[in-house]
């Protein structure tokens, strides 16, 4: 009689694991690879003739990385999870408000860390208030635009390199710039005979308290949830993006990296103090040239950094973090040019150091109030770095 033969198909069943454990088994991952970097760049090593020692150190770094890209997949899950619960609250909003509402979801498997699903759905519910409330018009109003009676609104997710981004675009009437303006005038937002661009203004929806809703609702008028959406955002190291046409409606993006845990960075030092850009804002990297840094008046002025006739907006450490940070001259060093929502900006900095995927950790207590920091990066020297929010940065940025 012959044995059976063993089943050759391959496992592709599934197993449920707590989020705790895989979120014990990302801290351990990433205590490894502090461990790992830490001992191939130890000091022990200088002038040991170790033969084959790089080629191995390349090999273990390798795997290192796949360890850790592995261990973050473990925690991605698919955006979908978050945009159904939006979705069974659409009945509700059209009961709320009258309207005829219908929700298309593009991309809902786009994957994102269980963190930041577990962060997103309030936040993103706000936007779909607001959208709903604000944005879409009424049947009667839309067919006298011209427009059919049932608004739409698109939510929906895509990954584009480290980041995921998550749009919630309404075909409402778009923003009412004109009450917006009066009303950022009226708190001192914005002075009175400035007239900023329609990027720089739509950010004051945001701050707390903000509100051009005259009747307070169930879904506005308080001033509260754009805000919040803020918060969540900074908390998350992600950035927001609002455009909007007259007319045409208003879509807000979420720009939120993949993974919490580990970020590409490079690494730069300015004085004794080490910060790190994370690899995706940075635009350029330049070494400047006598002339090419341009003070605007000779005592405090505004200064630019010149770049192929371009005059960009310096930002230096030193006027946010104190003690140790003030580098070397003007003249010397090196500019880092970084992206941010109000275009591009230069940090003059000592040295470039390194470029380096680190392990993430929170700002809490009292280090959260850390001026323009996602948080700190633990390096593989054992040192620890500042992590740069490059919109916080910028000259229209919070400086908190």
């Amino acid at each position: 009689m012959t044995s059976p033969t063993p089943d050759a198909s391959p496992d592709i069943g599934l197993m449920r694991v707590p989020s705790q454990r895989i979120g014990r088994l990302m801290d351990l991952v990433a205590e490894l690879s502090l461990s790992v970097a830490e001992t191939v760049r130890s000091p022990d090593l200088d002038g040991l003739d170790l033969g084959h020692f790089d080629a191995a150190v390349h090999r273990l770094t390798m795997i290192m990385r796949e360890v850790q890209d592995v261990a973050t997949e473990m925690r991605l899950v698919p955006v979908d999870d978050v945009f159904r619960r939006l979705r069974r609250m659409v009945r509700e909003l059209e009961r709320q408000t009258g309207k005829s509402i219908e929700v298309k979801v593009i991309g809902g498997d786009t994957q994102i860390d269980k963190l930041v699903a577990d962060r997103l759905y309030d936040p993103l519910l706000h936007v779909l208030r607001n959208a709903a409330d604000h944005g879409l018009e009424g049947p009667e109003e839309r067919r006298a635009a011209g427009k059919p009676a049932t608004g739409v609104i698109r939510v929906s997710a895509a990954q584009a390199g480290s980041e995921v981004r998550i749009t919630v675009a309404d075909d409402g009437r778009g923003l009412d710039r004109g009450r917006i303006l009066a009303k950022a005038r009226q708190r001192g937002l914005i002075g009175p005979g400035e007239e900023p661009a329609d990027g720089a203004l739509w950010k004051v929806i945001f701050e707390p308290g903000f509100s051009t809703a005259e009747n307070v609702s169930n879904l506005s008028g308080r001033g509260v949830g754009m805000d919040v959406l803020q918060t969540t955002m900074a908390a998350l190291r992600g950035r927001i993006t609002v455009d909007s046409s007259a007319g045409q409606g208003t879509s807000v993006g979420l720009h939120i990296p993949v993974s919490l845990a580990f970020l590409d960075c490079v690494v730069l030092r300015q004085g004794d103090k080490l910060f790190a850009v994370p690899i995706e804002v940075v635009a350029e990297i330049a070494r400047p040239a006598p002339g090419d840094m341009i003070r605007l008046s000779a005592a405090g002025g505004d200064e630019l950094f010149r770049l192929r006739g371009r005059n960009i907006p310096v930002r230096r450490l030193e006027e946010f973090y104190a003690g140790g940070c003030r580098g070397a001259g003007a003249g010397a060093g090196v500019i880092v040019v970084c992206q941010s929502g109000e275009g591009l900006i230069a940090v003059p900095v000592d040295e470039v150091l390194d470029r380096q995927q680190v392990v993430m950790k929170p700002l809490l207590g009292r280090l959260a109030q850390v001026r323009a920091s996602f948080g700190c990066a633990l390096l593989g020297s054992g040192e620890v770095a500042l992590v740069l929010d490059c919109e916080r940065l910028a000259p229209g940025g919070s400086a908190r």
